[in-house]
């Protein structure tokens, strides 16, 4: 008996519309994905809980770039 599984086709050849790092738009293509601000929350949380000597550092960074974020966003607007 031969190999009864059924192989669906595929091309080797990446999408040429769909470039790795740049992909559509010119952004990579997991760029603005939800698990990055998770990421980003995880880190903050583990430095403001785990280093002591760093919360000011981490406190000061988060609110200037929340506020520096929030003028390049409505710059790009």
């Amino acid at each position: 008996m031969g190999d009864r599984r059924k192989v669906a086709p595929h091309s080797e050849e990446p999408d040429p519309a769909r470039v790795v790092p740049f992909g559509l738009r010119g952004v990579g293509l997991l760029t603005g994905h939800p698990i990055g601000l998770g990421i980003v929350f995880g880190v903050l949380l583990i430095g403001l809980i785990g280093i002591p000597e760093a919360r000011l550092f981490f406190a000061a960074s988060m609110v200037l770039g929340t506020v520096f974020g929030l003028l390049l966003w409505l710059h790009h607007r």
